[in-house]
């Protein structure tokens, strides 16, 4: 995957944040220890001092060097193994001196061999999807915060609007519930403004967030924008936003229908849902629509992947964005 360079700039930043911190940490165990153990000072001392007796005896040469350059080794080998001792006597391993990665396979340094570590990997993703998620709440809508008595409880004929969104809160949460990347589901939203499609979606996000895997969410006009004005851009792209729409676990394209409708969009769109559908990541969609504006609006090969592929539910009930207003 590519990467801008602001954003390796900020990935290999966080990694030398670490390792800083990593250091600090040692520092401050190695401090903590020399209170309690003044001699280990006193060795570490006496380790860095043989280090510049070798060194002196190389240099001076002579007849003499050889057997200097043994009696130096032998004094650095019993002093670590004075330290080794005094360190587990207090019930410590020397790396406890040494600090301590984040990852142990790169040690926080970002490459392996000049391969880009998996570390530095997951830390670029998840800046990625943070920026492109940032217009977004993804954390500000939870199942618990639903509350189905808005709904009425009668009907003209059918089901009650609150049965059926008894019933549509119910596979949302089992949707969140059993998320596994790779599992092909989708859900496609249907209904009018202000019954719930929004809050449903990012409790969905929220739950699958928190579970560890990569959500992208948005609303339609705003993520197809930012993909034309990168594809267009004469400056190219700072954050590939279709390749992450390809790539996350879970797509989330709110209120279908709501973007500036071109050739760039609608095959955008067929892209997106046909390429997701064949690597078998999830996507929800929500619109305002009907399924006959739907079909109105969009292509046939849009709209029978959405029919054939999507579980489709139809939201009911009265707006309640109004019914909150007219509430205060």
């Amino acid at each position: 995957m590519a990467y801008s360079k602001d954003l390796l700039e900020y990935g290999l930043g966080v990694l030398s944040q670490r390792r800083n911190t990593a250091k600090a940490q040692a520092t401050e165990r190695r401090e903590e220890l020399y209170r309690h153990l003044p001699r280990l000072r006193a060795i570490e001392q006496e380790l860095a001092g043989t280090g510049l007796e070798l060194v002196r005896a190389v240099i001076a040469g002579g007849s003499s060097t050889g057997e200097l350059v043994k009696q130096v080794k032998a004094k650095n080998l019993a002093l670590q193994q004075e330290r080794t001792e005094l360190l587990r006597s207090v019930g410590v391993e020397e790396h406890y001196l040494e600090p301590s990665p984040v990852c142990p396979l790169c040690r926080d340094e970002g490459y392996i061999d000049g391969k880009i570590c998996s570390c530095l990997e997951k830390v670029l993703r998840e800046e990625k999807l943070r920026r492109l998620n940032s217009v977004s709440s993804l954390s500000l809508a939870t199942f618990d915060q639903f509350h189905l008595d808005y709904y009425p409880n009668t009907a003209d004929g059918g089901a009650a609007p609150r049965r059926r969104m008894e019933a549509i809160y119910d596979v949302c949460r089992q949707f969140a519930r059993d998320f596994q990347g790779g599992s092909g589901r989708n859900l496609l939203m249907l209904g009018a403004t202000g019954l719930g499609k929004t809050h449903l979606s990012l409790a969905i996000a929220s739950e699958v967030i928190k579970r560890g895997f990569e959500v992208v969410y948005g609303s339609m006009q705003d993520l197809f924008r930012r993909a034309e004005d990168e594809k267009f851009s004469r400056e190219g792209s700072r954050y590939d936003t279709l390749e992450s729409m390809l790539a996350c676990d879970l797509l989330i394209l709110d209120d279908l229908g709501s973007e500036f409708a071109t050739n760039f969009t609608n095959s955008l769109l067929y892209n997106l849902i046909n390429t997701r559908i064949n690597t078998r990541k999830s996507t929800i969609i929500s619109t305002n629509l009907t399924l006959k504006e739907l079909d109105q609006q969009y292509a046939d090969r849009i709209v029978s992947r959405l029919i054939g592929n999507y579980s489709v539910l139809w939201f009911q009930g009265n707006d309640i964005r109004r019914l909150l207003l007219e509430k205060r």
